[in-house]
């Protein structure tokens, strides 16, 4: 049984036509270095920006595929509805501390194990990881329990970060350091 000419054609043509390769072109709300992707480890060093403070806060994190937020960790934290800020202590990876006040975006409710619910400011920061740089909200939240300080969830991760969970540090330390 032989195919006749046209209908190799007709398939030759769906198969490599333009309109049915997924396009490389960034979407809506994604800017071209979104769409680079780079490989990173599950724990890497970032730089936070807060507000308008001059120099980032360098610290190791996590980054997380299974947590959907991201979260920093703050202690003393007291929200000031009235002016739309909040203050709170941060302590980077070399131990050294500062107090910032800065506007909050939104209070979120958490779900805590085994039962209630935390609310916790979330905060707008620029973050670096390696090469990619992108705007981020990050909530605030005692993290005094865990291993590192922030945790990178998805929706950061989706500015182009690859997970690879088998390694750590793949990336450069963020300028600032």
């Amino acid at each position: 049984m032989s195919l006749n000419m046209p209908l190799i054609s007709l398939l030759f043509f769906l198969i490599f036509s333009p309109a049915c390769v997924a396009s490389a072109q960034p979407k809506a709300g994604e800017d071209a270095q979104d769409k680079q992707h780079i490989v990173a480890g599950y724990i890497e060093n970032v730089s936070i920006k807060i507000w308008d403070r001059e120099k980032p806060v360098i610290m190791k994190a996590k980054l997380d595929t299974g947590a959907d937020s991201s979260s920093l960790h703050a202690t003393d934290i007291v929200i000031h509805k009235n002016k739309k800020k909040v203050s709170f202590t941060l302590t980077d990876q070399d131990d050294k501390t500062q107090r910032i006040t800065c506007p909050y975006a939104r209070i979120v409710r958490i779900k805590k194990r085994p039962s209630g619910y935390q609310r916790r400011p979330v905060i707008p920061v620029q973050l670096q990881i390696g090469p990619k740089k992108f705007e981020a909200f990050v909530n605030l939240t005692d993290r005094s329990n865990f291993s590192y300080k922030m945790l990178i969830g998805r929706k950061e991760l989706r500015h182009g970060l690859l997970i690879d969970s088998a390694h750590h540090h793949l990336l450069s330390l963020p300028e600032g350091k």
